[in-house]
C-alpha cells in the first residue's frame, strides 16, 4: 500500500448507497474512488463521467473514454448542470489549490512569492457549493500555504446553505496525503491522522487552526478495498495526482 491507495479508499469511503456523483476526466484519483465506491460499500451509487453513465469499466478504459459496451447511456454536459441546479446530483470531489478553515476553496490562482500562478478557472464551482449536497475535497500535498487562514481568492464559499429551497451542506470534508479534516460549525476537526505521521506534524503543516480533539489513526484499506483497487485501476493511474508518483504513472499511462 502507499498514500495514492490510502487516500483513494478514504475518498471512496465518503460515497453514500444513493449518491450522484459527478466526476470530471482530469482527476483521475477522485474517479478511481468513485469506481471503487461502487465496487465495495456504494454498488448503488451512480457515477457521471465524461457524459457516461456508471461506466462497468477500468479507470484507464475511462480515462481513455472507452466506453463501448459499458454504459446504459450518454448525458450532455448541459443536462449534468441541470442535474446540479435540480440537487439531482448529489456529490462531486473538488481537488482545489488553496482551503480555507471553513471549506472556501480557490482554484482561481495563488502567489508563491512574487509570482501569481494562475490555474483553469472555476467553470461553474462557485455555484457547486450552494447546488450540490455534499462537496468532497482532496489535496495530494498537505502544505501551509494550500490551507491558509483565508483563500486568497474565493472562488467557492465554505459553510453550505438552506434558503430557497436549496439544502447544502458544501464540503464536509478535506482528505489529504497527511489526513482527514471535518469541517463541523465548529470549526475544522483533525479526524483522523494517515499511519507513518503525528498530529504535530499536520498542525504545523496546515496554515489554519485546526480542534484536535483525540484524532485516530486513519483505517488502512481493508482486504475487499484492495481487491477493488486492483480490479478498478490494475495500472495504478490513480497515483497521477501525487508529484513523486507522477512520471512512473504517466508511463504506464502510455502503455495502457
Amino acid at each position: 500500500m502507499n498514500i495514492a491507495d490510502l487516500v483513494t479508499v478514504v475518498l471512496a469511503r465518503e460515497v453514500h448507497d444513493d449518491d450522484v456523483v459527478g466526476v470530471g476526466l482530469g482527476t483521475p484519483l477522485a474517479l478511481c474512488s468513485a469506481l471503487v465506491a461502487r465496487a465495495t460499500t456504494a454498488p448503488n451509487a451512480q457515477v457521471l463521467v465524461g457524459g457516461a453513465v456508471s461506466p462497468v469499466g477500468t479507470l484507464a478504459e475511462c480515462l481513455t473514454n472507452d466506453f463501448r459496451g459499458r454504459t446504459a447511456g450518454f448525458i450532455q454536459h448541459i443536462d449534468t448542470l441541470d442535474m446540479a441546479e435540480r440537487q439531482a446530483m448529489t456529490l462531486q470531489f473538488l481537488r482545489p489549490a488553496e482551503v480555507g478553515p471553513d471549506g472556501s476553496t480557490n482554484v482561481s490562482r495563488i502567489r508563491a512569492g512574487e509570482r501569481l500562478i494562475r490555474f483553469p478557472g472555476s467553470l461553474a464551482l462557485a455555484d457547486v457549493p450552494n447546488l450540490m449536497p455534499r462537496v468532497i475535497l482532496y489535496h495530494t500535498a498537505h502544505e501551509a500555504r494550500a490551507f491558509p487562514p483565508a483563500v486568497g481568492y474565493r472562488t467557492g464559499a465554505g459553510g453550505g446553505i438552506d434558503r430557497g429551497g436549496y439544502h447544502s451542506e458544501g464540503p464536509t470534508v478535506l482528505v489529504t496525503d497527511l489526513c482527514v479534516i471535518r469541517f463541523t460549525k465548529n470549526g475544522p476537526v483533525l479526524e483522523s491522522v494517515h499511519e507513518g505521521h503525528t498530529v504535530d506534524e499536520v498542525v504545523a503543516a496546515t496554515g489554519f487552526a485546526l480542534k484536535v480533539e483525540n484524532p485516530i489513526q486513519t483505517p488502512p484499506p481493508t482486504d475487499t478495498e484492495i481487491a477493488a483497487l486492483e480490479a478498478v485501476d490494475p495500472t495504478r493511474l490513480r497515483e497521477l495526482e501525487f508529484k513523486h508518483l507522477r512520471a512512473a504513472a504517466n508511463q504506464r499511462r502510455a502503455h495502457a
